[in-house]
């Protein structure tokens, strides 16, 4: 363990009641016991590019991901889950410990758990399977018994945009179920019109052609419909028509929870270089490459970089929150950035799987300036046969790729454990992954420094 890693893991041992506290709510600025004086620090200057280059190896790296390993309760670091809250408590520590500005900044996120599979029963027939029935997500539960269910606007050439428009319903008795085909429109729409129409539930059909018959894992895109809403195969749909009375029981769960985005800076002045990663993992896995290894790159850039910057930049970090869900965390930290703060952000470098073993190493195709400086960085480590990465927007880099900020990043590409539980330990490469952290460390040294 190398000499930073240890002076963290005491630093983590001071404060963790601390930090538990303030972190693992999802919000608030994280803040230092009541009664005790901060600590006066004076940080050390910022390394130079060249320093910093020399300065991260894989000995910085390792630490960081066994971290995260143990972090992973239950499994994952999934948003909104004790592997979660036990990431971000980590990362306000050894941030802390390395001398940089920490804040906690609330993450709201829309979520779904499909408990088991639903059942469907229609009168005289047989009770629904798997391979014709599936909650849509963000489906609310619940349990119905009606009277009948109602095809909606089913005549020929009507199929594709039934249930479109709240008329369609107009035949619809309240408490009856309302089945539409997919189409034309998003499936909260259809589901939204069902539910205006006083529809008990909302069943919606594949449209029957051929490779369209079965059922698709569909979604609602958020919480707030308040109708069970499901998604039938055509010849479920044609055995339900012929149904009287139907039952339903849906046992899904669809809200909204909190996690947090962790915020570090270092140094004062107008101009802001920022490198980011995002925190959480999904819930199949530990998420060690996916992203720790970016994390684990970003916590040991800290530690080269001991809390300084450039005179007169700041250099930040973002730790983004529940980016496996839908880049919430990025999109919203950009989305709360006024004018002046956005177009104070000279440039944004994303590391989103850094560590892949055997991987090739890519540099994003985003700000020729940003790639240049990455690319010749990389280099400088050993790193020769370099590929490039088309942007597109499945990463945190796409909130502030929208918002006009010049942006770039490193990607060493995805591996047979990808979002799985295999993603562990010793699925990342900590090499590379402290060839990443080096690269970035000093690109954003270059960027501070030059006006």
């Amino acid at each position: 363990m190398s000499r930073r890693a240890l002076v963290a893991g005491l630093v983590v041992a001071v404060t963790a009641a601390v930090v538990v506290a303030a972190v693992l709510t999802g919000g608030g600025t994280v803040t230092r016991p009541a009664g005790r004086a901060p600590a006066v620090r004076t940080p050390a200057p910022a390394p130079s590019a060249a320093q910093a280059l020399r300065a991260i190896d894989a000995a910085d790296v390792r630490p960081h991901l066994t971290a995260l390993a143990r972090a992973a309760r239950g499994g994952n670091r999934a948003a909104g889950t004790p592997g979660d809250a036990a990431t971000r408590a980590l990362l306000v520590a050894r941030l802390r410990a390395a001398g940089w500005r920490v804040r906690a900044e609330t993450v709201e996120f829309p979520s779904f758990d499909p408990g088991g599979p639903p059942r469907v029963t229609p009168s005289g027939g047989r009770r629904l399977g798997g391979d014709d029935v599936r909650t849509i997500a963000y489906s609310p539960g619940g349990r119905v018994t009606a009277a009948g269910v109602r095809a909606v606007g089913l005549a020929p050439g009507r199929a594709g945009d039934a249930g479109c428009r709240g008329d369609d319903f107009a035949a619809l008795r309240r408490g009856e179920v309302a089945l539409v085909q997919r189409g034309t429109c998003r499936l909260a729409v259809k589901a939204r019109n069902a539910q205006a129409a006083g529809a008990a539930a909302v069943l919606i059909a594949n449209d029957g052609r051929p490779g369209r018959t079965g059922v698709i894992p569909g979604t609602l895109g958020e919480p707030g419909v308040r109708i069970p809403a499901l998604f039938v195969s055509t010849a479920a749909a044609a055995d339900l028509q012929r149904a009287g009375r139907v039952t339903l029981a849906v046992d899904a769960e669809a809200g909204r929870r909190r996690t947090a985005n962790i915020l570090a800076e270092a140094g004062s002045g107008p101009r802001v270089v920022m490198a980011g990663a995002h925190l959480d993992s999904v819930a199949e896995g530990p998420g060690l490459n996916d992203d720790g290894s970016g994390v684990a790159a970003l916590l040991a850039l800290a530690e080269a970089v001991h809390g300084a910057a450039p005179e007169g930049s700041r250099l930040r970090l973002g730790f983004w929150g529940a980016e496996e869900l839908g880049l919430h965390g990025s999109r919203g930290y950009v989305r709360g950035l006024d004018r002046g703060e956005r177009a104070a952000i000279a440039a944004y470098v994303n590391l989103d799987m850094v560590g892949t073993r055997g991987g090739r190493v890519a540099v994003y195709a985003g700000d020729e300036r940003v790639r240049r400086s990455l690319r010749r960085n990389l280099r400088a480590r050993g790193r020769e046969r370099l590929t490039t990465e088309r942007l597109g927007g499945s990463s945190d880099h796409a909130a502030f790729a929208r918002a006009g900020i010049p942006v770039g990043g490193i990607f060493t590409g995805l591996d047979r454990c990808y979002h799985r539980a295999c993603d562990d330990l010793d699925n990342v490469d900590p090499g590379r992954t402290a060839d990443a952290a080096a690269a970035t460390a000093a690109t954003l040294l270059e960027l501070a420094r030059d006006r």
